[in-house]
């Protein structure tokens, strides 16, 4: 994972780095809500999300898998 190494001091978490990604994508794609979230295929924990209009869940989140789609 050499390759890796010069990524891992750019963004100083995971949280940060999911932050990062919502905020570009949000100026690309009209939708209203976009998340960056980890799953063990039974739960998924939400880092960052993006509301444009209507606010349906927060950071720290926790839902069932199949209900986060």
């Amino acid at each position: 994972m050499e390759n890796l190494q010069p990524f891992q001091s750019f963004f100083k978490s995971i949280k940060e780095a999911a932050d990062h990604i919502l905020a570009v994508i949000s100026q690309q794609i009209d939708v209203n809500t976009f998340c960056v979230a980890s799953n063990d295929r039974n739960t998924s924990l939400i880092f960052s999300a993006f509301h444009r209009d209507h606010h349906l869940f927060d950071p720290g989140t926790s839902l069932e898998f199949m209900d986060a789609y």
